[in-house]
């Protein structure tokens, strides 16, 4: 194994950045945390080969993206502080809710950060500051506050209500997007309350999803931080604990079982982001670009998502190469939540449409 330190490259008001980061905490690994500002940009570009952050650079001078691989490589590579339970229900489970919350988390976060006028103001100087190289503590000088309050406004415009509407939590539809969001954090409160992680005594990759919302965006906007005051205050500390965790070399719950408090998150997956997995999926089948979801209130369009069925394909590999007795015992406990149906589909027949 190379020593060396790690290069985490994504900017402060990122979630998945912040995902990443809660991760090397938890692992206790030698990490930088760069800014990909404009000048740091197009380098770390190229050898990303993406536009999208978080990038990880290792210390054997890769360069990564995605926190999904990137976790399960370092799962694989620090075996002594899992990421992932070994054993088959909770393994599975970890693997549900980590495309769970990556997925529909950021309805959440987009929605209450683009769609909210007052909101938008308020994270005009950090959007700024990290764009330009420098945290968002470090402050700015009155021709650059000015400067900033312009910035925000484009960045709004040209990213932040496209990403809303492409996600079907546009304006119009974020009296939905707060009234799911109060329900599932009281669950969260309700579950973390009695649980130091999603599966006991040790982080998943999920955890990190929640922790990187909290950091990058509930903790820190104005607007969502009042929605979890209102709704389900004390995750703010115990979120920022697990940001800053690390690792005990734990394990999980004893005898592969799941904690009761993860039923309501079972049930909310079930009845949301999979029957978005389900409808993106017939879209992508007909070559569409777009779906229509109907959460309770009509329907609603989004954008049918390749790399949702690409994660999707993922998990379906992975419960179909159990062994016979570990996939009996998934589908005991996880079959009768209906949180499988999703991920059993078979693939499209040809490569969904871009």
């Amino acid at each position: 194994m190379f020593e060396g330190q790690y290069v985490l490259w994504g900017g402060e008001h990122s979630l998945f950045t912040r995902k990443l980061q809660a991760m090397l905490n938890y692992l206790g690994v030698s990490y930088a945390f760069k800014l990909k500002s404009e000048a740091s940009q197009a380098a770390v570009e190229a050898r990303l080969g993406t536009h999208f952050i978080p990038g990880l650079e290792t210390p054997e001078g890769w360069f990564l993206h995605d926190t999904t691989p990137i976790g399960l490589m370092l799962n694989h590579k620090y075996p002594d502080r899992p990421l992932l339970p070994k054993t088959p229900v909770q393994k599975i489970a970890a693997h549900l809710l980590e495309d769970w919350a990556d997925e529909w988390f950021g309805r959440y976060a987009i929605n209450s950060r683009w769609c909210y006028p007052d909101n938008v103001a308020a994270i005009a100087e950090g959007f700024y500051a990290n764009r330009h190289g420098r945290f968002q503590g470090e402050g700015l000088s009155p021709d650059e506050q000015q400067a900033a309050a312009v910035l925000i406004q484009t960045i709004r415009d040209n990213f932040g209500l496209r990403a809303c509407g492409n996600r079907g939590c546009g304006p119009d539809q974020s009296a939905q997007v707060r009234a799911d969001f109060d329900i599932l954090m009281q669950y969260a409160a309700a579950h973390f309350s009695e649980q130091p992680y999603l599966l006991g005594d040790c982080a998943s990759l999920g955890d990190f999803t929640f922790a990187g919302l909290f950091k990058a965006h509930i903790a820190s906007d104005p607007e969502p931080r009042s929605w979890i005051e209102a709704s389900a205050p004390s995750l703010l500390p115990r979120m920022t604990q697990i940001f800053e965790a690390e690792s005990s070399g734990g394990g999980y719950g004893p005898g592969d079982v799941l904690p009761e408090t993860l039923t309501p998150f079972f049930h909310h997956m079930r009845d949301t982001h999979h029957e978005f997995l389900k409808t993106s999926r017939l879209a992508l089948a007909e070559g569409e670009k777009w779906c229509a979801l109907d959460l309770g209130d009509g329907p609603v369009p989004m954008r049918a998502l390749k790399y949702c069925e690409v994660s999707r394909r993922h998990i379906r590999t992975e419960i179909l190469g159990l062994s016979n007795s570990d996939r009996a015992a998934v589908e005991n406990v996880l079959g009768p939540l209906g949180v499988l149906d999703a991920y059993l589909l078979p693939p499209l027949s040809a490569e969904p449409a871009a």
